[in-house]
């Protein structure tokens, strides 16, 4: 990954946790550091599909979630250019989801990532790749 100037990461990680949307949602990131973040999502009877399981809309907003927060640790804003999600395996309300973002790139102009979201057991609920662009 290219040198470049990094956020303050203790005062980002306070900023991106007072969020209305994540706290809302029930996320949270746990820890951060260059290229890299580790979050939480706490799921709840708010987020069922008509089959009882977490809606995937409500895991695909947890990645990218946490790909906004790695992509934007650079004191660069960055706009996400592309996102493709893949699910594994359903989960049940009130499961605590753990997800992990991580900078496979960073050019001058474009980052991409790779994000995991899975159980708490370790069992892989969603794999993703996303892509931003700095302005």
């Amino acid at each position: 990954m290219p040198k470049g100037t990094i956020k303050d990461l203790d005062a980002y990680l306070k900023e991106v946790n007072s969020s209305p949307f994540a706290n809302f949602m029930g996320f949270k990131i746990i820890e951060m550091q260059e290229g890299l973040v580790k979050g939480e999502m706490l799921t709840s009877e708010d987020m069922v599909n008509q089959f009882g399981g977490v809606h995937g809309g409500a895991i695909m907003a947890f990645a990218d979630y946490m790909f906004g927060v790695v992509a934007n640790m650079f004191d660069r804003l960055s706009v996400a250019v592309d996102f493709t999600i893949s699910f594994f395996s359903p989960t049940e309300p009130g499961a605590k989801l753990l997800g992990e973002g991580r900078v496979l790139r960073r050019g001058s102009r474009l980052v991409n990532v790779e994000l995991t979201v899975t159980s708490e057991e370790g069992k892989t609920i969603a794999k993703a790749l996303a892509t931003a662009m700095f302005v």
